[in-house]
């Protein structure tokens, strides 16, 4: 499901693109390695949405803006690592911008997104489009 900046849900044929990647709204656990002055950290988050260029994410612990972190994503074969900056973070949320992907990465985010696309409809039903289709 497309998501716009205030965060309501809208059909995908109705979308109106403002960002360089269309986001999909999935709820997956993440892992987030932070490399703070002590060392390396582990903290734990739920992902929020997710596009080729970024994801946003509810993480434990306050971020910082301009953080470099490795972000650990479960997807179906094996985890995917990937290297991000944090963009912005808050209270509520994190968002992060992905570096480039290595293939493998790319590859494994894309089969995921695909899969979101095609299930999209059946988990979030848009009870208006049979009205629309029926009045055609």
């Amino acid at each position: 499901m497309h998501v716009e900046s205030s965060q309501t849900p809208v059909g995908s044929r109705e979308y109106n693109v403002r960002r360089r990647e269309p986001r999909y709204v999935t709820t997956v656990p993440v892992t987030l390695q932070r490399f703070l002055n002590s060392g390396p950290f582990v903290t734990r988050g739920m992902s929020l949405d997710i596009s080729m260029g970024g994801m946003a994410a509810l993480v434990c612990g306050a971020l910082q803006v301009g953080e470099m972190v490795v972000i650990e994503l479960p997807l179906k074969n094996a985890p995917v690592e990937l290297l991000a900056t944090v963009r912005y973070s808050s209270d509520a949320r994190s968002g992060f911008e992905f570096y480039p992907l290595p293939p493998l990465a790319q590859q494994g985010v894309q089969n995921w997104i695909q899969e979101l696309t095609e299930h999209e409809e059946t988990l979030f039903p848009y009870p208006y489009l049979s009205t629309v289709k029926a009045g055609s």
